[in-house]
This record gives C-alpha cells, sequence and structure tokens, in this order.
C-alpha cells in the first residue's frame, strides 16, 4: 500500500509540475477519467502505469509499484500526503426536502460546485462518479479522505419549503474532522436554476480562500528550504493576504525563490506581479515607477507562460489598466473570469478597470457581486474600498461612505483608503469628520494634496469627482 501511495503521489506531483488538469491528462493517456480518477488514489493495473509511464517518461514500476490490482478493484487508499498537491472531495449533498422526487436539486448542485472548484487548477478534484458512490450514507469524513486519498471534503445540505431554498455547506480538513469554512444560503425559488448558479459560485468563491489559507499554514510549519516551488507560492500568498509592507516584502523574496526553482510556474510569476504591482500603489517601492515596471513584466511572463491561468490573466489586466491601456486590461480582466467565474478578487479588479474606463453602473454591478460572493475574504479590505470608489465614481456618496468607512478599518495603515473616505465626506458636507481622517491619514505619511492625486487620477474616467470631493473636504492644493 505505501508503494501504490507513492506511485499515486508521483503522478499527482507531475500534474501539479506540468499544470495539467485531469481531463487533459486523460485525454493524453487515452486512459478515460475513471481510470486517471483511480490512478491517482493508488488503484491501478500494470497495463495502466506502462501507458502513463510512455506518455510521460516516468517511472512507476519496478521497486517503486506493489503488484497490480485489476483497474475496477476495489480498495483503500491512504489519506493524502502532506507534501502532495491539496486535493478535495464535493461529497452528495443531503436533501432534506418533503416532496418526492426534488433530490435532483442537491445532486444539480453537487456536480456544479465539483465542475467550479476544477477550474481551479491548483486542486486536485475528485471526480463526481467517485463521490456519488457515498450518496445516501452516513459516514464519517475521515474515512472518505482515507478512501478516496483527498485532504479536504465539502459536504452539504439542501432543503426546499414554501417557495424558499435552503443550502448549507461544510469545508473540513479531512485528517482532523476540523470545520474550515461553513455558510447557509437561503433563497426564493422564483428561477431555481439561477439560484443554483447563484449558490453555486457563492460557495466556491467563499472557501478558495479558505483552502488557500489552510494550504499557507501547513506550509509555514516547514521549514523554506524543504518547500516546492508550490509550496513557496502557497507560503507567500498567505502574506500576500495580510496586505501590510513587512508581509508583502517577504512574499516577493518567497516567489523570487519558486521562480528560480521553477522558472516556467506561471502562478509564481503572476502572484510576483500583484505583489509588485500592490507595492507601488502603496507606495513601497524606492522607485514607485521601478515597481509598476516590474509588476508589467511579471504579469506578461505569467501569461505568456500559462494563458490559461486566471492569476495571471488578472495581473496582466490590472496592470495594463494602471498604464492607462484601458481597452487591452479590460479584456485580460474579463479573461481572468472567463477562465474562473467564482474568482471574487478577480472580479473587483474587473469592476475597478471598468470604472477607470467609465463604465460606473458595469463597476458598481461587479464589485458589489464581488463582496456578495465572498463577504468573509481576508481580502475584505480591498473589496469593500473598490466597490465603494465604484459607489463613489457613481455619485452614490450616501451608499459609499459605510463601505469606505470598512475599508480603513480593514486596513488602517493604507493611505489611500483614508483618501477615497476624505472625498466621499467632501460630498456629503462630513467636513468635520473628513478633516479628522485627514489628520490620522497625514500622521502616517506625506499630508494629502489634491494636486498630486489630480496627477496620480490623471486618465482614470472617475478622478474629476475623486478631486472634486477633497476640495469640497478641505483639502490644499
Amino acid at each position: 500500500m505505501d508503494d501504490r501511495r507513492q506511485v499515486a503521489g508521483i503522478v499527482r506531483d507531475y500534474l501539479a509540475r506540468e499544470r495539467i488538469s485531469r481531463e487533459e491528462f486523460a485525454h493524453r493517456t487515452r486512459l478515460g477519467r475513471s481510470t486517471v480518477d483511480k490512478l491517482l488514489v493508488g488503484l491501478f493495473s500494470d497495463r495502466t502505469l506502462a501507458v502513463v509511464e510512455g506518455t510521460t517518461g516516468l517511472t512507476l514500476r519496478g521497486p517503486v509499484a506493489a503488484p497490480a490490482l485489476p483497474d475496477a478493484g476495489p480498495g483503500v487508499v491512504p489519506a493524502a500526503e502532506e507534501d502532495s498537491a491539496p486535493s478535495i472531495a464535493v461529497l452528495p449533498f443531503t436533501f432534506m426536502g418533503d416532496a418526492p422526487g426534488q433530490d435532483w436539486l442537491a445532486d444539480g448542485i453537487t456536480e456544479d460546485i465539483t465542475t467550479d472548484l476544477a477550474r481551479l487548477r491548483w486542486l486536485f478534484v475528485i471526480a463526481r462518479n467517485s463521490t456519488f458512490a457515498f450518496k445516501g450514507r452516513a459516514v464519517d469524513v475521515r474515512d472518505v479522505a482515507r478512501d478516496l486519498g483527498v485532504r479536504y471534503v465539502l459536504e452539504g445540505s439542501v432543503r426546499v419549503a414554501g417557495g424558499r431554498i435552503r443550502v448549507t455547506g461544510q469545508l473540513v480538513d479531512a485528517g482532523t474532522g476540523r470545520h474550515i469554512w461553513a455558510e447557509r444560503y437561503d433563497r426564493e425559488l422564483s428561477d431555481i436554476f439561477a439560484v443554483q448558479d447563484e449558490i453555486t459560485r457563492n460557495v466556491v468563491a467563499a472557501i478558495e480562500p479558505h483552502l488557500y489559507a489552510e494550504e499557507g499554514y501547513r506550509a509555514a510549519s516547514r521549514p523554506t528550504a524543504n518547500l516546492s516551488a508550490w509550496g513557496l507560492a502557497v507560503r507567500a500568498m498567505g502574506l500576500i493576504r495580510k496586505v501590510g509592507r513587512k508581509q508583502n516584502e517577504e512574499a516577493r523574496l518567497l516567489l523570487e525563490q519558486a521562480i528560480a526553482l521553477e522558472p516556467g510556474y506561471a502562478r509564481a510569476h503572476a502572484l510576483h506581479a500583484w505583489a509588485a504591482w500592490w507595492a507601488a500603489l502603496c507606495y513601497w517601492w524606492p522607485d514607485n515607477a521601478a515597481g509598476y515596471r516590474v509588476a508589467a513584466q511579471q504579469a506578461a511572463a505569467a501569461v505568456s507562460l500559462d494563458p490559461l491561468e486566471p492569476w495571471a490573466r488578472m495581473t496582466h489586466g490590472i496592470c495594463l489598466s494602471s498604464a492607462r491601456q484601458h481597452g487591452t486590461g479590460l479584456v485580460e480582466l474579463r479573461a481572468a473570469l472567463d477562465l474562473n467565474p467564482c474568482f471574487a478578487l478577480g472580479r473587483t479588479l474587473h469592476g475597478w478597470g471598468l470604472l477607470r474606463a467609465g463604465r460606473m453602473e458595469e463597476a458598481i454591478a461587479e464589485t458589489g457581486l464581488a463582496l456578495r460572493m465572498s463577504p468573509m475574504d481576508s481580502f475584505a479590505g480591498i473589496y469593500t474600498a473598490i466597490h465603494g470608489l465604484a459607489l463613489l465614481g457613481g455619485r452614490r456618496f450616501e451608499d459609499a461612505l459605510p463601505h469606505l468607512r470598512s475599508s480603513v478599518a480593514a486596513f488602517a495603515e493604507y493611505l489611500g483608503h483614508y483618501n477615497t473616505l476624505i472625498s466621499c465626506c467632501g460630498h456629503l458636507g462630513r467636513i468635520e469628520e473628513a478633516q479628522g481622517y485627514m489628520a490620522a491619514r497625514n500622521r502616517m505619511g506625506p499630508p494629502i494634496r489634491v494636486g498630486l492625486l489630480r496627477r496620480n487620477l490623471s486618465g482614470f474616467a472617475h478622478g474629476e469627482v475623486f478631486c472634486e470631493g477633497l476640495v469640497k473636504a478641505g483639502v490644499p492644493e
């Protein structure tokens, strides 16, 4: 069994290293999805290994492998190894309604969540045919993890009553049984398919950052010298999500190490671009223009390495948007969402690009949707700030105010959040409040000046209304 686990781990590592999806691997080897699923949890025949060796150049037989089982043979597979790529199984959601024949609702939501999670190319997702073997059974998630060889399990229920649907979901660390995330969604059943799409999108958007955070904790507990490029990138992601200056610098160092280990790793280049861009936005570079250049170079490299990597397209898009290339920037930002519609941060940045291009109502809708998709994400300071900025750009100042206050509370060290809030207070005539924010802001950095911000916002459609509010608030020119 240890040898079987080792073979499955070698193949999983190969897929992660080569950025190959399970579906693409099945197509290349012509083994079929079910055979590949079994291979990746340690069930395989000698013929299967021979095909994989011929396709990939890996060595899987010999001293590594145990005597082969038939392709369809049952067996128990150990839980996922600590150093393997993260893996998840979506158990069939339990239907708890009174109406007979409606359990298709639960099955449909389960299948849609499985499909959308499979878009996250860094995550290994067990196919529905394997997980539906557990339908209607009371199971311990630790047993599921052992049987399917996964690190995480998503389970839930669907209840329908009185024209309403309630969906609950729980993300569990399968090794310990610890709940990582739980949420409940209540909706009207007026359009069941639209409701199903919305709930699926929200569930996937909500759990992705939790999965990243868990993987970051795992990586942080191990010495950096022992981490793969994947582990370094995940550890960097955990630091980037804290959005502070020290963490940003540490993240860039880790990503430089990841790129040195694996120069063709698009996600590492994309995250490095995002960290560099954010540092430039926050004036953390000695030469801010140099920071934006590094970000643009890394983002372009990420896209050239893997145009199907959502983080690559998003970072490339926001770099183009910052350079006032609104049309091409929006194309890239939209591409990130086409690749992963549940990418909440990508949706926020798409809204930011729309705002800068002058498409105010679209920007408000897009940033509002991102906020609903992931209301508890640790990037909330960005989500609320950009949604509030979009509302300010659309001159909906009363609506913008609570979001902008929240953004300052979430990331009080970032001067840009204060600038937008001061502008909003100026438009609303809340001069005393604006003066208080100005005093707090100016204690942390260079004094706010309308002229500098006017130059910084030149070429952005919301620049005029932004600076107009600053003037009303009494900000010096």
